[in-house]
């Protein structure tokens, strides 16, 4: 028995692991543009990548709908024997994925000023506004190559080549940091610089994908034909939970920044952007363990090994949970040091900064569960629970930032993250238990596999 919770373990290291680590590494470039321009720039340029975050966010979002549909289609057909049809599906992935970036694209570049500028209207505020608008149009131009990215790290899981994503997610995100250094850094080109840093590290991401399915041993076999467009549309009902979800979260984050800018507290949306940035070193993480296994998942229960699949869930969730603990516990004992590693030194750090940094971490540990449950229904091919799950931010953060304000002092507004947290794992829990009795599993199968 002991042998056997190693060796799933060792499964899931072998297939999320990669990936874990990989998006490990792309929060680490994230956090390199935020300390460049945090110490080069100051404290106007973490205020302004304030106002970009949510923005990535979308950009995200789209990535990880492709990612996590895509996942559960072409690893069930994989599973199922269907090869032929599973690289038919890869191919038409990347021709949507281009396509929708395209628009995503223009789209961006005409809404980008009259919503930003919709923020704030003194002299202080404009000057923000303006250099994320700047930053914004160059990182646009990076969002076709951006899905492109996430869609090769996506296949090379289903096609059982989960160590690749490391190597292809580091060598991209090892550019950027370099041409981070370089652009800011050295040449001075503030945030410009850190926008084409970013476009550039993507194009080479894209020209890598292009190499890997074109050239390399994992080329696809299959006659150059794509598949119809209903598995794309399956999976955006499958990952749609995932994309309404930073979708929203984009909204919440935007109406936090008009409501800091409104309470006239600057300082705290500079740390607004801090816990962007410490956000996203956790959340990709475990997203990353979370669709690294997913293929696991979908290929176990399509070809009906159970007793694989749930000793695969078992172990994802102790796993997921002990890096939610962890992380909360290091942001509640290291919240200043955190604050000051992305502002410039001789700007001051004061206590409701701190506060606010740790208040939006309250209730991480939960956090893990309910990334652990919203995974497991979309690895199952969930269409519409995740959805319901997912549009907690409306009615939850949205009041919770409006009111918050008004009985408490300004810092305790980044409460509105912990009252998400609760309320979706909440949700996720009572909708997880009677989905999986349609599936023939439940949690009390899945905490006995071992």
């Amino acid at each position: 028995m002991r042998g056997d919770f190693f060796s799933t373990v060792g499964e899931i290291l072998k297939y999320g692991g990669s990936t874990f680590i990989a998006l490990a590494i792309v929060s680490i470039y994230m956090t390199t543009d935020s300390f460049f321009i945090g110490n080069w720039i100051g404290s106007e340029g973490l205020q302004a990548m304030a106002l970009v975050y949510p923005v990535t966010i979308i950009f995200m979002s789209l990535g990880i709908i492709f990612e996590t549909g895509a996942s559960a289609v072409v690893s069930e057909k994989i599973g199922a024997g269907q090869k032929n049809l599973a690289e038919k599906i890869i191919r038409t992935n990347y021709v949507f994925g281009i396509f929708i970036g395209v628009i995503v694209f223009i789209a961006g570049n005409i809404l980008v000023e009259p919503v930003l500028y919709w923020l704030g209207d003194n002299s202080g505020e404009i000057k923000i506004i303006e250099l994320a608008i700047s930053y914004l149009k160059i990182n646009f131009f990076g969002v076709p190559f951006l899905l492109t990215i996430y869609l090769t790290s996506t296949f090379m899981r289903c096609i059982e080549q989960p160590t690749h994503v490391f190597y292809f997610m580091g060598l991209t995100s090892l550019t950027n940091i370099i041409l981070d250094a370089l652009f800011i850094a050295v040449f001075g080109w503030g945030m410009n610089g850190g926008a084409l840093a970013t476009v550039l590290s993507q194009i080479l991401g894209a020209v890598l994908s292009i190499w890997y399915f074109k050239y390399s041993k994992q080329k696809l076999k299959t006659s150059p034909s794509f598949s119809g467009v209903e598995y794309i549309f399956t999976e955006f009902k499958i990952g749609a939970g995932f994309g309404i979800a930073n979708l929203l979260l984009c909204i919440v984050e935007y109406l936090l920044n008009a409501t800091l800018l409104q309470y006239n507290a600057p300082h705290l949306l500079a740390v607004s952007a801090v816990a962007t940035v410490v956000l996203s070193f956790v959340y990709m993480p475990l997203s990353g363990l979370d669709t690294g296994t997913q293929p696991l998942i979908s290929k176990f229960f399509a070809a009906k090994q159970e007793t694989k699949l749930l000793r695969i869930l078992n172990c994802e969730f102790y796993l997921t949970l002990f890096i939610s603990c962890i992380t909360f516990l290091f942001v509640m004992i290291f919240a200043e040091e955190i604050v000051r590693f992305f502002i410039a030194s001789g700007e001051p750090v004061t206590d409701d900064m701190i506060l606010f940094l740790r208040l939006v971490f309250l209730l991480q540990p939960i956090v893990g569960i309910f990334t652990w449950l919203s995974g497991m229904l979309a690895a199952l091919e969930d269409e519409w629970r995740n959805i319901v799950i997912c549009s907690v931010p409306i009615f939850v953060n949205i009041p919770a930032i409006l009111l918050l304000p008004k009985i408490l002092p300004i810092e305790y507004v980044a409460l509105n993250f912990t009252l998400q947290d609760f309320f979706e794992m909440t949700l996720a829990f009572l909708f997880t238990v009677p989905f999986l009795k349609t599936k023939g599993l439940s949690l009390k199968k899945i905490f006995r596999a071992y």
